[in-house]
Formats: C-alpha cells, structure tokens, sequence
C-alpha cells in the first residue's frame, strides 16, 4: 500500500510539472515551433444548430460513408466467397445498418484552420487534435445516408461497388454530381438558351 501511494504521488507530481510547465511564457505555437496547440474547434450557427450536414463537410461525410459500405460489403463476401452475387435482402440489410450506425467515432476536428470530419476512412482520423462528436453529427450523418440510399438505391450502390470495389469511393463521392466533385459557380447575368421547342 505504502509503495502506491508513493508511486501515486510520483505521478501526481510529474503531471504538475508538466501541466503547469511553461505557463505564462509567452512562446510562439506556429508550425514550426516545435509545439503542438490543440482547440476545440468554434462552430459556426450552422454548424452548430443545424439538423443538416454542412455543405463544405458533405465531401468529408460521403467518404465516411463510402468507407463504412465498402468494409460492409467486403466482410460479407470474404465471409461468402462462393457468392458472385449477394442476395437483395443481405444488401438491403447491409446499407440499412450502416444508415441506421451510431457514428461515435465520427466528429469535427479543426485541422490546420479548416474544419474537417474525423472518422473511419478519413485521413484526419489519425491527425492529432480535439475531436468535437456526438451531438448532431450521428444524425446528419445517417441523414446523409438516407439521402444516398433514397436518390441511388441499394441496388445501383451495390452493382457499382461490385464493378470495382476499389473505385467504390470516387464513383459515389467523385462522379459528376458527387459531394467530392468541385462545382462550378453559376455565371449571373447570361440568359438560358431556348430550348428546341421554343423555337
């Protein structure tokens, strides 16, 4: 007992030190100050109130997603190496269990000044810094996956998957109309051009 209690206050005492070491100096923090600064990132109204994904984090979360079916689907087939097909209902099941995941690894981290999402699939996932979860993010998460299964289905999600499992994620996040893909800003002042009916 005597022998924990000293250990104990070993540990207690080294973390004073540590903890209170250099407080009130005022030495610089940048990149190449050899010192790591984290922060809880400060979310904007949207960010923190809204019941939807923002749109500058739609990218991040379709990649999330993108990972979490692919590993889904890949486990099933490693399990059932005999089947070239997955049943429906399996597929079915699959995606709906991904829509329907906790998502408490999955946050917002603030990593060089950009807000980015934290989790499976994401290269932040392992860039040390404070992670903000919980709250909204499981929900507009699966919001988001609701979307996806609503406006594709399981059936085109799953047939692109098995085209090449390794492209999984450029065609759901990258293709023409993905949350990857840069838009291109609406040009003001042009008038449409009359369709052929018109004319």
């Amino acid at each position: 007992m005597a022998s924990f209690s000293a250990f104990l206050a070993v540990v207690v005492t080294f973390t004073i030190i540590c903890c209170t070491h250099g407080q009130g100096t005022h030495e610089p923090t940048g990149p190449n100050s050899g010192k790591l600064s984290f922060k809880t990132p400060d979310l904007s109204d949207e960010e923190a109130h809204s019941q939807h994904l923002p749109p500058e984090l739609k990218c991040d979360a379709c990649r999330v997603l993108a990972y979490t079916m692919k590993e889904k689907f890949d486990a099933a087939h490693k399990k059932r190496p005999s089947l070239k097909q997955l049943p429906e209902s399996d597929v079915i099941d699959m995606l709906e269990s991904v829509c329907e995941s906790e998502w408490d690894n999955i946050g917002l981290k603030e990593i060089d000044g950009v807000k980015r999402l934290s989790g499976p699939g994401l290269e932040t996932k392992d860039v040390p810094g404070v992670m903000q979860g919980g709250g909204k993010w499981p929900h507009r998460i699966n919001q988001q996956c609701g979307y996806f299964l609503g406006e594709l289905g399981e059936d085109e999600i799953y047939e692109n998957y098995k085209k090449n499992p390794k492209k999984f994620e450029k065609w759901l996040c990258y293709g023409p109309d993905g949350d990857c893909t840069p838009k291109e800003p609406k040009k003001k002042g042009k008038k449409s051009k009359k369709s052929k009916t018109e004319l």
